[in-house]
């Protein structure tokens, strides 16, 4: 049931498939071979994420005859579990990477725990912001008291209002929170006027159409001036940092947008992704980079590979082992990268430790497992990780 239910939705991004022709592929390191075939998952259709990642997936069909098979997921946990159950060998994802690795939110269930995860590759994410349409009576962050916020079943997406609100110095006691299915659902019950505001990725192509409309688009404003303000946001949320975007709809150099940002996607895997799949993976997202980068602005402004290279120090995941092994032969890995992958892999081991020792106390204390994800957020804060 659960490999049905990862697959639901899924899309064939690509055509026909045809023999991957190994003269018109990238250089490749002996006995590596490249995969004529692959699955990945991304963000739900409509999201700037799956549009761009199946730009990627077009270029290596078109370059190298390579067939991507893409699965849309609009939240986070049916996103990785085909990854999970090696029903596709990355996920696209974003800030749940992190959470998958530290056993929280979503993953703080019994069910789940910190994640062996490993990064392939990173990108930039567009801009976080929180998109109103263009005639709301919201001009500014001051104005989002006693407004309909969206809320999602996951609580990565939840966490863009939440930063939003806490740049405002506002609770969700001070505004209308209201579930929504997903990413693109909510961003249509924005243009239905069913909701006031919620996350639009500037890139994506919902933002686009709500550009067209009479209405158009307007995003919520973090301005960088306000010390105070991001002093409450990189307290409460961390991995969020300023960001002007200046690429999508109704932005440009000219008119840019103060906002949030942090690395998205993150081609996503686990450990026991074997090291030539992985290997092969990055490389081909490094060197089919000029390719794909002619497709779409974002793509060119936000996936580089040294762009990847420095978000990943910026990013505490671990990468792959066949990711390093082919970044260190195209010269992308340098020493210092060494004693990060250390210390993030010294880390996932440890987690993985005290989530074996909080299970068994808890099922010692025959703990209803409801009850256990507060019990292990706890053991985790006490022993500092």
């Amino acid at each position: 049931m659960k490999r049905r239910i990862g697959l639901i939705g899924s899309c064939l991004v690509l055509g026909l498939a045809g023999l991957l022709v190994l003269i018109g592929a990238p250089a490749q390191a002996k006995n590596v071979p490249i995969p004529k075939m692959m699955t990945w998952t991304a963000y739900d259709v409509g999201s700037s994420g799956y549009m761009l990642v199946g730009h990627v997936g077009a270029t290596l069909f078109d370059k190298y005859k390579i067939k991507v098979r893409l699965i849309p997921a609009g939240t986070d946990i049916p996103r990785v579990y085909p990854v999970r159950l090696k029903d596709a060998e990355v996920a696209f994802h974003g800030l749940g990477s992190y959470f998958m690795q530290e056993g929280e939110w979503d993953y703080s269930t019994p069910e789940w725990g910190p994640q062996a995860v490993r990064a392939l590759y990173f990108a930039q994410h567009p801009g976080l912001c929180l998109g109103v349409r263009g005639d709301s009576p919201i001009k500014t962050y001051k104005d989002l008291k006693g407004k309909k916020i969206a809320k999602f079943p996951t609580h990565v997406l939840t966490l863009i209002s939440e930063v939003h609100l806490v740049y405002a110095g506002l609770t969700w006691n001070d505004v209308q929170g209201v579930m929504t299915p997903g990413y693109a659902a909510a961003i249509k019950m924005v243009m239905d006027k069913k909701i006031d505001a919620t996350h639009i990725n500037p890139t994506a192509s919902l933002a686009y159409e709500m550009q067209s409309m009479p209405y158009g688009v307007r995003y919520v404003e973090l301005p960088f001036d306000n010390k105070e303000a991001w002093a409450r946001v990189k307290k409460f949320a961390p991995p969020y940092d300023k960001f002007k975007a200046t690429i999508g709809a109704g932005l440009s150099n000219d008119k840019p947008l103060y906002t949030v940002s942090y690395s998205y996607p993150i081609a996503l895997a686990y450990d026991f992704l074997s090291d030539d799949k992985a290997y092969a993976i990055t490389k081909l997202l490094v060197e089919a980079y000029p390719d794909y980068a002619k497709r779409d602005k974002a793509l060119n402004a936000f996936w580089s590979p040294k762009g990847s290279m420095e978000l990943f120090e910026k990013t505490p995941l671990p990468m792959h082992q066949g990711s390093i092994k082919y970044l260190k032969e195209a010269g992308y890995w340098k020493a210092a990268h060494d004693k990060m992958q250390a210390e993030r892999l010294e880390r996932q081991a440890k987690l993985k430790a005290l989530w074996t020792k909080s299970m068994d106390e808890a099922l010692a204390k025959k703990m209803k497992m409801k009850d256990f994800p507060k019990y292990w957020l706890q053991k985790k804060k006490e022993a500092g990780l």
